[in-house]
């Protein structure tokens, strides 16, 4: 058979026009399946996504493991929050007064009498944090005179607390109780922090909004 000079019979294009969209050699196309290969959640499943992508869980379960850590900090803080929230502090330390005194006519001993304050500081506190957290809102003023009234009375607090609980010489205890200050208002002007803080009191039913942590 006679072959033209300069024939290639491997770079010959097939019969008909070249199709650009055609499947490569060797590939099946398939659909897209999400990384985890799990069901979306449905009414069906529980409203729970086992995929790997995230849990689905329901917003009840959120809410509630929210208010149970909210409330359990406040009352491991409890005396903190006294000096965060003077309003409700205030209803803080007269509830600590009367469980005090209600534990003393009953007999109580020093852990006894102490515990009880320290549950009434925990009620008192819980009752207005409410009230003032609204207050605030309405008034922007006693807002940036309580930053400053939070550093003062976190400084009496743990200088009383150093001196009286600790032992400590006044020198050592102001000492101590001036770092403590420096590191509560780095702390008190961390946005993130306040963020996530005023979402758990919207969700423990202590705070009506919550702010940007963008904003001011």
């Amino acid at each position: 058979m006679n072959t033209p000079r300069g024939y290639n019979p491997i770079g010959e294009s097939a019969p008909g026009a070249p199709r650009h969209d055609a499947a490569l050699p060797g590939h099946v196309p398939g659909q897209y399946q999400p990384i985890g290969g799990a069901d979306q959640p449905t009414p069906a499943n529980g409203g729970f996504n086992p995929a790997y992508s995230g849990p689905g869980l329901p917003a009840w379960f959120g809410n509630g493991v929210g208010r149970v850590f909210f409330f359990f900090w406040v009352y491991l803080t409890a005396p903190i929050e006294c000096a965060l929230y003077p309003i409700a502090g205030i209803a803080g330390l007269v509830g600590a007064a009367i469980f005090y005194i209600i534990a003393r006519l009953l007999g109580g001993g020093y852990d006894t009498t102490h515990g009880w304050a320290w549950t009434g500081c925990f009620l008192g506190v819980v009752a207005f944090m409410k009230f003032e957290t609204n207050f605030e809102e309405r008034n922007p003023a006693y807002k940036a005179l309580r930053g400053w009234l939070r550093l003062v009375l976190a400084f009496l607090g743990m200088f009383y607390f150093s001196v009286r609980s600790q032992g400590d010489p006044v020198g050592t205890a102001f000492v101590v109780a001036l770092v403590f200050v420096a590191i509560l208002y780095f702390v008190l002007r961390s946005k993130w922090l306040r963020f996530v803080w005023h979402t758990l009191q919207q969700t423990a039913w202590m705070r009506a909004s919550v702010a940007s942590p963008l904003g001011s």
